[in-house]
């Protein structure tokens, strides 16, 4: 079947917002070159969590705020299509200090740290 060249530009088209979107989201995110005293209290939480495991920072531009600590640091979470949690701490200048995920099974773990470090920090 020959396509013809409405279809083709439409199809080209179709590939070039495919590509643009696969390049922003493989897009790796700003990584903070210090970390405040609580930050690292906050990050060594986090690691302890349960099923923690580090996240790629391409997902740090899609993650939401969730809440501030008291230094600035910023915590914020996606929750990726397939249903698994992440979180993310972010400094002042919206450079990544962390990312982490849990698998589904650890969802209470994750939600119980988030909580008790925005009671200690925030």
């Amino acid at each position: 079947m020959f396509i013809g060249m409405t279809e083709f530009d439409g199809v080209f088209n179709l590939s070039v917002k495919a590509l643009d979107w696969l390049m922003e989201w493989n897009t790796e995110a700003e990584i903070a070159s210090s970390i405040s005293k609580t930050a690292q209290k906050v990050v060594e939480k986090l690691i302890a969590t349960p099923g923690m495991t580090m996240a790629h920072s391409r997902d740090f531009s899609r993650a939401r705020r969730l809440f501030t600590l008291k230094d600035g640091t910023t915590v914020k979470v996606l929750t990726n299509p397939v249903g698994v949690n992440h979180v993310f701490l972010a400094d002042s200048k919206e450079k990544m200090i962390f990312g982490g995920y849990v698998g589904w099974v650890h969802n209470e773990n994750f939600n119980e740290a988030l909580n008790d470090i925005k009671k200690e920090f925030s």
